[in-house]
């Protein structure tokens, strides 16, 4: 043990006595740690978000579309002459999927185009939505202020609206809502209630938001003579939640099986339309940052290399300049085994120590991005632990060459060495 104390004390004393050497020759290490916790630092920290607003989705909601969720790309011309060809949802679809065993809550959606909304001299551009009573409690939503839709509000189609914070920031910043009247169009509304924040999902501002009685939005902004993504995108869909009691896979088969039926789809076609949930966003989610954490490992291993390779460059010239030092180690008892260690030791100490300014710098990155964009940081332990043992693995591959050269020195030849 006071062998190896001494080797360590030796190998940082010529650490220290060529630091800027020492520190240039880490630099690939530096840079190959320092993006693996800056990378993983801002992928984590948007996974915990992303993961934390789908949940707010819910896990046991399904949402039935005419279209299929994805995170990139766009429909071909192809693709919209079908859909356009598929019928759209209804709201006795909505009903008859109600009254289904597994399901708890229902609710019919229709979007809107976006429209200007008036109060007094202020103005705001929104996506209203017509929904059914049921809506906020699967949605994830929450009244901050207010009452909620009730079934009469849709019987009788009344003029009535619950807005988002992003709204009532914009139009009552110092008023509270509840019980204006504001201009919808060319229609008089009265807010009724308003919606706890929610934040962004994929750049989209998810308080935003409006909510009317579906059949009022039927009969104010009907979608009729409208085609192409337009139609599709604003046809009527209907979200549902699983009732808790009920596997989610058995729920969807339930409400397949139903509209399978009701559509008069056969047993050979396949569905005209698609069950959306959370997951299958999660699912996408992390196959894209999973791609992109592939492509940053590949970056720093490459980044690694090179420094492993400076590494072994500059264990092969310090074996060269300490020849005689190494005969007199040798001459005064040390054994080859001291001698590889002792090289061994000084190439992952330069590794070590570059790893760990490596770390440095990728928690001030990950910390700064988090501070100067939306995007959060955070920064998991085993990013941490991977990047200083990899960075320290290096140094004992890239190391195990100089060493070997160094031990195996005749030490009578060495001595001469000039």
């Amino acid at each position: 043990m006071n062998g190896f104390i001494e080797l360590l004390k030796s190998a940082w004393l010529t650490f220290n006595s060529n630091k800027l050497r020492s520190l240039l020759t880490t630099l690939g290490i530096i840079v190959g740690v320092s993006t693996v916790i800056a990378m993983v630092s801002v992928i984590d920290g948007i996974n915990k978000y992303v993961y934390k607003v789908l949940g707010g989705l819910g896990t046991s909601t399904v949402y039935v579309q005419k279209y299929k969720w994805v995170l990139t790309g766009r429909l071909t011309p192809e693709e919209i002459r079908k859909l356009m060809k598929t019928p759209d949802l209804t709201i006795e679809d909505a009903k008859a999927i109600r009254n289904l065993d597994e399901v708890e809550l229902v609710s019919a959606v229709q979007p809107v185009r976006s429209i200007t909304v008036r109060y007094k001299d202020k103005t705001v551009d929104a996506d209203p939505q017509g929904v059914e009573p049921d809506y906020i409690a699967i949605s994830g939503y929450e009244l901050a202020s207010g009452r909620p839709f009730i079934e009469n509000d849709v019987l009788y189609k009344t003029n009535t609206v619950i807005i988002g914070d992003f709204i009532k920031q914009r139009l009552f910043p110092k008023e509270d809502p509840i019980g204006k009247e504001i201009w919808i169009d060319k229609y008089k509304f009265i807010i009724i209630g308003v919606l706890k924040p929610k934040g962004q999902l994929f750049g989209q501002n998810m308080d935003n938001v409006m909510l009317l009685p579906i059949t009022t939005v039927l009969k104010y902004f009907p979608i009729r003579g409208r085609f192409g993504p337009y139609r599709i995108f604003r046809s009527l869909q209907i979200v549902v939640k699983i009732r808790d009691d009920v596997p989610l896979e058995k729920g969807i088969e339930a409400i397949e099986s139903l509209l399978r039926a009701r559509r008069g789809i056969r047993f050979t076609e396949d569905n005209n339309f698609f069950l959306n949930t959370s997951e299958m966003l999660i699912s996408a989610y992390k196959q894209i940052t999973g791609g992109i954490f592939i492509a940053m490992i590949a970056i720093a291993s490459m980044a690694l290399i090179v420094g492993g390779i400076g590494i072994m460059n500059i264990m092969l010239v310090s074996v060269t300049e300490r020849t005689r030092e190494i005969g007199v180690r040798k001459a005064v008892g040390a054994t080859p085994k001291d001698i590889l260690l002792l090289f061994l030791i000084e190439a992952i100490l330069l590794t070590t120590i570059g790893g760990l300014i490596g770390v440095v710098i990728g928690l001030i990155f990950g910390k700064v991005v988090s501070l100067l964009t939306p995007l959060p940081a955070s920064i998991p332990l085993w990013s941490i632990i991977i990047g200083l043992g990899f960075s320290s693995a290096v140094g004992l591959f890239f190391g195990i060459y100089p060493a070997r050269k160094a031990a195996k020195l005749n030490p009578v030849e060495a001595l001469r060495y000039e």
